[in-house]
């Protein structure tokens, strides 16, 4: 019982400082290092060695505050500028015709794609279990 709690608690621990040690932006951090389904004890330390290793920016064997910190702004960094693209992404697909303006046609156009795109059935509805589809495949679940 202790084992379990204790493994339990490591990967909700595992996955908040994950989101501060990240390797890019949008990555989720999985300690399934051999993707079979299953967390290993050896794959839990395997992961958070590495995690601890991109923590500890100077080296020295400890994560201070000023290095958690570091790592925080760089990834809250790395988020931005992901975002600021795909938003940059997103208004020159909705600008059909490139003139650096969306016009209400535009706009509606790229709304009704939407629809037809979560519309797996094809009835001009997006019921709530479409959209539950969607989000999953979306997440690659």
């Amino acid at each position: 019982m202790n084992t379990k709690l204790i493994l339990c608690a490591a990967l909700l621990s595992a996955s908040s400082v994950a989101v501060q040690a990240g390797d890019g932006p949008g990555r989720h951090h999985n300690p399934d290092l051999n993707l079979d389904g299953v967390v290993t004890t050896a794959e839990m330390l395997e992961h958070r060695q590495g995690m601890f290793k991109k923590m500890d920016l100077n080296g020295d064997g400890f994560v201070t505050e000023a290095e958690a910190a570091a790592v925080r702004a760089k990834m809250a960094a790395k988020r931005q500028k992901m975002h600021e693209e795909k938003a940059k992404a997103r208004f020159a697909k909705t600008d059909s015709n490139g003139d650096g303006m969306i016009s209400a046609d535009e706009f509606s156009r790229e709304a009704g794609q939407k629809i037809e795109l979560l519309d797996a059935d094809g009835d001009g509805e997006v019921s709530r279990r479409e959209m539950r589809s969607a989000m999953r495949e979306k997440r690659g679940n």
